[in-house]
């Protein structure tokens, strides 16, 4: 007698490529499997992993499932670190059942591929409190008026992110990038870099010169 049983279907078929990303993208080739992704930004290639560190897994069908960094990469107060290779067969295991679980789901959160580049400036940023008072500099921020706009290429967040520590400290900086202004529609550094990096950068640029004036 023909069972009833119909096999299901394995979703991580669904999954063609994975990539890894660093702050430099230095990984642009698709890779087969999470393990050859995690391997590449174990590798002495990687520019800044623990920072900037993200693999993304790309489906069938225009879609993209970024993989959790905690799955990856431990967070130990301020320091982050991606996972040492010996302990590559068990977080390869969890990430497989993570995804399983996720591709799963009726409606699993995925994203279009065209707009996948996480950034871990995310991660950065959370370790500051938004509700602490702000310090000075960021209320004179706060305050700046218009910026002629001198740039001509576009910054990337690597830029931004470096010039805002040069203008402040990192920890003023992660609290900076979180706070929102005016200026930017009401929205906070970090959101409105997609939007337009290049505002951004000015802004910050515009802070430096009126703390080196005084």
């Amino acid at each position: 007698m023909p069972s009833d049983h119909t096999p299901q279907h394995d979703p991580l078929e669904r999954i063609f490529a994975y990539r890894a990303f660093d702050l430099r993208d230095r990984f642009p080739q698709p890779l087969e499997t999470f393990r050859q992704a995690l391997e590449c930004l174990q590798s002495d290639n990687a520019y800044l992993p623990d920072m900037s560190g993200e693999i993304v897994a790309y489906l069938r069908g225009g879609r993209a499932v970024p993989i959790p960094e905690h799955l990856f990469i431990r967070q130990a107060g301020n320091s982050a670190s991606v996972v040492q290779k010996n302990e590559n067969d068990r977080v390869c295991n969890s990430v497989e059942a993570w995804l399983r679980e996720t591709l799963s789901r009726e409606n699993e959160d995925t994203v279009s591929a065209s707009t996948v580049r996480p950034s871990r400036l995310n991660i950065l940023l959370d370790q500051c409190d938004p509700n602490a008072p702000e310090p000075d500099d960021i209320q004179a921020w706060q305050n700046m008026g218009e910026v002629g706009r001198e740039i001509i290429e576009s910054p990337s967040r690597e830029d931004i992110w470096d010039a805002a520590v040069k203008v402040m400290d990192e920890t003023q900086a992660r609290r900076w990038m979180k706070t929102s202004h005016p200026k930017l529609n009401g929205k906070t550094p970090n959101v409105f870099i997609e939007e337009d990096p290049t505002w951004v950068y000015e802004l910050i640029l515009q802070m430096g010169k009126e703390r080196a004036n005084g």
